[in-house]
């Protein structure tokens, strides 16, 4: 920014500088008045020249302090930075120099003004001021400062930046008669508006203005309300009464101490935020300080209502407590009342008490006293429960991989639930289904149970049989061997190994040969006559049959001795037939001996018996004969001297049959052959 000079005034003295030389007196200096400037302005100095100074010359400036400000050919200053430098013109003349110096102060502008004291400063459309000011006047778009009549009002500023050349304010007003502008106060003496400025005296530029209202104030707010107390988030408008009638501004501002109970809005609308108190404060808006207050109490209403048993199941006569929780826990009144859709079913008293009347649904209805709107249900479900389950199947049995319906009854038959569950106390035995089928998995036996559903603990048990039926039938010995007039036995295998009934038919397909005897899988056969035939097996169903052989002999006389005697003095000789109709592989025997008189005659190496055993181990076929020199002597015979034997025996003790059976001879069946050496009478002699 340029400073502007008197130019016109500076040519005019130079001009006439020239025309006066001869005559004015000479004069070579700067003009004082032009000595300022604002950092970042220029500044034209004023150099007066008279007499010979206003001859050519070389003309020259210069600044003392050149980050202060510079000067150019011309005298134009630029200022830089606060602070004071010394210009100093020089002329140089044809016959001398003139010198000229000026202190230049270069100043630091003001650039803002701030009120630091509080006033009430309102936006004209502010409802608090906007009925008492004129929106088409010559101040409209003003910050509206509100003063009361007779009432100092108190004004502090801070100019700003800091470092300012000249920091102080002043206040100023276009009409003293409506306010009156002091040192540090406006003074307002009269109802009405005019224009007041707070504004840097080193650069009035920078300035606040502001509309001034002068008010008649408020003397007096009273607040009432038809009501004290309210609900949360329920609301009640409160009106404030101004005092005097003619108040310029009648409005109020409203505020609450506690707003975390109730708040309040610009029109006196409170609403309930959370249960307690709250003191609400209507201040008249016109600066005069007064107020009035009113104390709101908010309760907290009942929000939700919950029951201990939303699903209550009774048998008939029982009765169940309800307890209604209301909340939230900061209820004010928690008072419930009760009732029921049918009291036939179930009846409710005043304290939540539920009594089962009859089957059937009632709904049990709980809410709040305060706020009927607020309410809980039950659903109570009376019913009839299951007295007795029975089964009225006698003795079940299924067989494995059959299924059988088991039958039951329910009682009393006006039972709520007369369904049941069934279940097995062996489900590896028997599969039971929910229709009361039984499926048989496994021979055995097992419970099967029929428990009520409905919760009364009623239960039927019963036994049921599973039975695994015959698959297969075969025979443990395929042939047989028996005397006749003696028994044998032989054993039928029944397929599975765990088949439940094991009875079988039998019979001889020769009846003149063998005849049978039992009915289990053990089967006797008794030996009628030599011979052999076919016995039958038949299951006692019919389905499957077995068979095997029988040979019929006497067992303890199938081979005859036919020869016994001593030849050569030192040879036994032994002849046996095989007179059975069974194949012999073997046979055993013992020979005894005696000397002439009957008397034993030691043959064994232990010098003490007369006895030795021995075996034929060579086949006998039905009506063959053994052969000499195939029997086979006990090692611990010694034989005696020929002509010291009177007596042999020889006794069959033992045989064995070509199926591998062996039949041993009991003594008292064993016959014993006998050779005599013959004893030659006297005569003889």
């Amino acid at each position: 920014m340029k400073r502007l000079i008197p130019l016109i005034l500076m040519v005019t003295l130079l001009v006439c500088g020239l025309s006066c030389t001869a005559l004015a007196e000479n004069k070579f200096y700067f003009d004082k008045t032009y000595n300022k400037a604002f950092e970042g302005e220029e500044l034209q100095l004023v150099l007066i020249r008279e007499g010979d100074c206003a001859d050519d010359g070389e003309l020259t400036f210069r600044s003392s302090a050149k980050k202060v400000a510079t000067v150019d050919e011309f005298g134009t200053v630029q200022a830089l930075a606060k602070g004071q430098t010394t210009i100093t013109a020089s002329l140089k003349g044809a016959k001398r120099t003139w010198t000229a110096q000026i202190t230049v102060t270069v100043a630091k502008r003001v650039e803002s003004i701030e009120l630091t004291s509080k006033v009430t400063v309102y936006d004209e459309w502010d409802a608090a001021v906007a009925d008492s000011v004129s929106h088409d006047s010559e101040y409209s778009g003003l910050p509206v400062l509100l003063m009361q009549a007779g009432k100092q009002v108190n004004i502090t500023a801070s100019c700003k930046p800091s470092n300012a050349s000249n920091r102080k304010w002043e206040l100023t007003t276009s009409d003293d008669t409506i306010v009156r502008a002091g040192g540090t106060y406006f003074a307002p003496k009269k109802a009405g508006e005019c224009l007041v400025t707070v504004q840097s005296v080193q650069n009035p530029e920078v300035r606040l203005e502001y509309r001034a209202l002068v008010v008649q104030p408020v003397t007096k707010v009273r607040v009432t309300s038809d009501v004290k107390s309210l609900y949360v988030g329920e609301s009640l408008v409160l009106d404030a009464e101004i005092t005097p009638a003619d108040a310029t501004i009648r409005n109020v501002t409203w505020s609450a101490d506690r707003p975390d109970n109730a708040s309040v809005d610009e029109y006196g609308v409170v609403t309930g935020v959370s249960k307690g108190n709250a003191v609400i404060t209507a201040k008249a808006a016109d600066g005069s300080g007064r107020y009035g207050t009113f104390t709101v109490t908010v309760k907290q209403q009942p929000e939700e209502i919950t029951l201990n048993k939303p699903d209550v199941s009774l048998k008939t006569g029982n009765y169940v407590t309800l307890t209604p929780t209301v909340l939230p826990s900061t209820t004010n009144d928690k008072t419930v009342t009760w009732s029921t859709s049918d009291a036939s079913v179930a009846k409710v008293s005043t304290g939540g008490r539920v009594t089962a009347v009859s089957p059937g649904v009632a709904i049990i209805t709980c809410e709040s006293k305060t706020h009927p709107e607020i309410y809980a249900q039950a659903v109570v479900s009376v019913y009839q429960p299951v007295t007795k389950v029975a089964f009225t199947d006698k003795n079940p049995y299924v067989a494995v991989g059959d299924t059988i319906h088991l039958n039951w009854t329910v009682t009393p038959d006006t039972a709520t639930d007369t369904s049941v569950t069934f279940s097995t106390n062996k489900e590896n035995v028997v599969h039971v289904g929910q229709d009361g089928a039984v499926t048989g998995l496994k021979r055995g036996e097992c419970y099967v149970y029929a428990t009520a559903n409905d919760g009364s603990g009623k239960k039927a048990t019963i036994k049921v049989q599973v039975t695994q039926p015959v698959e297969g039938v075969g025979i443990k010995y395929d042939e047989r061997s028996v005397g006749v007039g003696s028994t044998v036995t032989n054993n039928a295998i029944f397929y599975p190994e765990d088949a439940s009934i094991t009875k079988m038919q039998w019979y001889a397909e020769d009846a003149t040969i063998a005849s049978v005897s039992g009915t289990g899988s053990k089967v006797t056969v008794t030996g009628r006559n030599w011979g052999e035939t076919s016995i039958i097996g038949v299951t006692e169903d019919g389905s499957y049959v077995t068979t095997f052989q029988v040979k019929v002999g006497d067992v303890n006389k199938p081979l005859n001795i036919a020869n016994l005697y001593v030849e050569d003095g030192d040879t036994i000789r032994i002849q046996v037939y095989n007179e059975s109709n069974m194949t012999i592989t073997r046979f055993y025997y013992v020979i005894e001996t005696f000397d002439a008189w009957g008397n034993p005659l030691v043959c064994n190496d232990d010098g003490r018996s007369n006895d030795f055993e021995g075996y034929y181990g060579y086949t006998l076929e039905p009506g063959t004969a053994t052969r000499h020199g195939r029997f086979t002597f006990g090692g611990e015979f010694n034989r005696p001297a020929y002509e010291d034997i009177g007596m042999v025996t020889m006794r069959i003790t033992g045989y064995v049959t070509e199926d591998g059976e062996t039949v041993y001879v009991q003594r008292a069946n064993q016959e014993k052959f006998e050779w005599k050496v013959k004893v030659l009478s006297s005569e003889e002699k």
